[in-house]
């Protein structure tokens, strides 16, 4: 299973990266450079690959955690109370200032994933020499698959960033010169149409399965199943409720994939399988051995997850990404809506996900523990689930609760997780903790939404939901419940980082900051 992230540290020979004052561009070290690199099956895997380093290799979901940095919006997530530190989150508080380096990072990061994904879908596909042409196990083109991986990652870039930031540029050709790096703002759903392309013809392109045998074969590589979820997500987001739920019941009934019996298997830090039965697609880490000098190997989730008693080298960031929880001494008066408090007595998914330790200021707090195994520092080897199978069922179950009220195989979907976190069998019903048929829509909503929010807890799905709920949804949940009074319409939009406006003068900022 690590095969795969090994080869993607290998010396990537496209020279793609970007300094830290540009949005997007490629080093000036001459076209010849990248031509050579897609003369043989060796370099063009190499450009293949060099996609994901950004998830792992970058700020994504390693180094500063920016795409987990965005929970502290919801509520689902605390650092430091406001009224117990001068130093709490000013993302958590709403008040984030347009000059700021986590959507700097964000836009960044995205952008030169874009970037990479723009050059091999734009150069693979007149690849003619003879391994290019050849078929992988699964009986297809490896040009195919390369594109299906390159356009299902540059779909998750633009995924990312139209809902963080709106409004934002779009591009899908390879940038070639410094004149063509600066465009403006696309509107959202010019940006919406091109991510539902990208993941249509990812999922013709991309292997419903990989050998997990031989370089380009690796299982940790999106399927044609993961594409096909994605897409889900997107209609889901987009309220086309009927694509969303024939989407989602396509994957249920032919990925092949099935719900591991106990929630916890879906994660290595709790001794679960990577790439496992129930997985979709997950960021994939792993250290080889090294403690230092290549960062990029391991995830640093101990570094903001870890209790006080994983200090060390010096590291100050431990238990900043921690679960809301009604109880803490430490919150504004009146707090309420906590994530722990959400989980009913007996529900196992709480202690999965969670652990009781102390934080950096040594006061005892309910502390993430879903990703790390404690110690391990920089060199955590466990992935990240991007998507899971239960999702899909969620999926489903919101989108035909949405369209008019749930059906019975949506009551169902929702009904085997929730034995599952109780310890029961996944397909015999519970009389004790089965949801109940005949109920309304607006009461299967909210009980579809307190599923989501347990089963995904701190999988980097709640700001994404609180968006789709919509404004007067987040606000109760942000502002009336924990007291983030400087919440408005507004901050359902992150700020474009000053430092983009000043490079590019083609765009705009977001309204309120």
């Amino acid at each position: 299973m690590k095969q795969f992230i090994r080869l993607l540290f290998l010396p990537v020979l496209l020279h793609l990266t970007v300094g830290c004052d540009k949005m997007l561009s490629p080093d000036p070290v001459g076209v010849q450079t990248v031509d050579v690199t897609f003369t043989d099956f060796a370099g063009t895997l190499s450009a293949v690959n060099g996609i994901y380093n950004l998830l792992t290799g970058a700020d994504l979901y390693r180094g500063n955690n920016n795409l987990l940095y965005i929970d502290y919006a919801s509520d689902d997530v605390i650092s430091t109370s406001k009224s117990a530190s001068t130093a709490y989150n000013t993302l958590d508080y709403f008040e984030l200032p347009a000059d700021n380096a986590v959507t700097f990072g964000l836009w960044n990061d995205l952008y030169r994933l874009i970037y990479r994904a723009n050059v091999v879908t734009n150069r693979v596909p007149a690849l003619t020499f003879p391994i290019a042409q050849s078929r992988n196990p699964a009986g297809g083109l490896y040009t195919d698959q390369f594109v299906g991986e390159a356009k299902f990652l540059r779909a998750f870039a633009y995924f990312n960033l139209v809902r963080l930031f709106g409004d934002v540029p779009l591009r899908i050709t390879e940038i070639k010169s410094p004149s063509e790096v600066n465009i403006p703002r696309s509107p959202a759903a010019q940006v919406y149409a091109q991510i539902i392309d990208d993941l249509k013809d990812a999922a013709i392109k991309l292997p419903p399965v990989y050998s997990g045998s031989g370089p380009g074969n690796e299982k940790g590589r999106p399927t044609r199943w993961a594409a096909l979820t994605m897409l889900a997500d997107v209609y889901l987001t987009q309220k086309n409720y009927a694509d969303a739920k024939t989407t989602a019941a396509q994957v249920i009934a032919q990925s092949g994939l099935s719900l591991n019996a106990k929630y916890a298997d879906n994660f290595a830090a709790k001794g679960g399988a990577e790439n496992g039965p129930e997985s979709l697609f997950e960021i994939q880490f792993a250290n080889n051995g090294q403690t230092s000098g290549t960062a990029p190997f391991g995830n640093s989730f101990s570094y903001i997850m870890g209790p006080v008693t994983d200090a060390n080298g010096g590291a100050v960031n431990l238990a900043l990404y921690r679960p809301t929880d009604n109880e803490d001494v430490t919150n504004e008066p009146g707090f309420r809506g906590g994530l722990i408090q959400e989980y009913e007595t007996g529900d196992l998914r709480r202690d999965v996900n969670f652990t009781l330790g102390r934080n950096g200021a040594g006061l005892q707090n309910w502390l993430t523990s879903k990703h790390y195994v404690p110690g391990s520092g920089a060199t955590g080897q466990q992935n990240f689930p991007v998507y899971r199978l239960a999702e899909v069922l969620l999926i489903y179950a919101e989108a035909t609760n949405e369209a008019a009220t749930l059906d019975a195989q949506g009551l169902d979907y929702v009904n085997r997780l929730r034995r599952r976190a109780f310890g029961l069998p996944l397909t015999t019903p519970s009389t004790t903790r089965d949801l109940a048929s005949g109920l309304t829509q607006a009461q299967y909503r909210d009980l579809i939404r307190s599923e989501r929010r347990k089963e995904l807890a701190l999988e980097n799905h709640r700001w994404f939901d609180l968006l789709r709920y919509g404004f007067d949804y987040a606000n109760t949940a942000l502002k009336v419940n924990q007291k983030r009074e400087a919440f408005t319409k507004d901050k359902l939009l992150f700020p474009v980082a000053k430092i983009e406006l000043t490079n590019n003068p083609m765009l705009t900022q977001n309204p309120g900051y």
